[in-house]
């Protein structure tokens, strides 16, 4: 249970921080391309359309060069520093 929360931590922590770095990169000469982000996105339209309500569902995920890097890099800092941290 330790190892997933700090596995999670850690992962919420380079999506986020590569969410910010990569939009700051945007108008940098030379790190421009730590922006350029793909958008995944799953909108298939009205699944259940009563006359009183209609429910539509959908999922859009986007992701940029500079949160892949911080999650390569989470991983190698995960399996580097959890046996130690969690030691018997």
């Amino acid at each position: 249970m330790k190892y997933a929360v700090y596995m999670s931590f850690l992962s919420i922590c380079a999506l986020v921080l590569g969410s910010m770095l990569g939009n700051r990169a945007v108008g940098t000469d030379g790190f421009s391309w730590l922006g350029y982000s793909k958008t995944f996105a799953f909108e298939p339209g009205t699944f259940l359309d009563l006359d009183v309500l209609k429910l539509t569902f959908g999922i859009s995920i986007t992701v940029n060069v500079a949160q892949l890097l911080l999650i390569v890099a989470a991983i190698v800092v995960y399996y580097k520093t959890a046996p130690k941290l969690f030691a018997k």
